[in-house]
């Protein structure tokens, strides 16, 4: 995959979950993002930042990297 795609990818994903309270609850925000995730994003989108987490997810927001790499 594309670095810039990968990254473009992980820019929005944090910022989602930037805007669901991360920093207030950043579990419950980590869920509410992998919701928004699968209302909106392509499957093709989620299955490239899935394997992103599963690698490490290294730029991904701590708990939403532990849910996508659970998942």
């Amino acid at each position: 995959m594309a670095g810039q795609e990968i990254g473009h990818l992980v820019k929005m994903a944090n910022q989602i979950v930037l805007n669901f309270g991360e920093r207030r609850d950043s579990k419950m925000a980590a869920q509410r993002t992998v919701e928004h995730l699968q209302k909106f994003w392509t499957p093709a989108m989620r299955e490239q930042l899935s394997a992103y987490a599963a690698e490490g997810g290294g730029d991904l927001s701590p708990a939403l990297q532990r849910l996508l790499a659970d998942s």
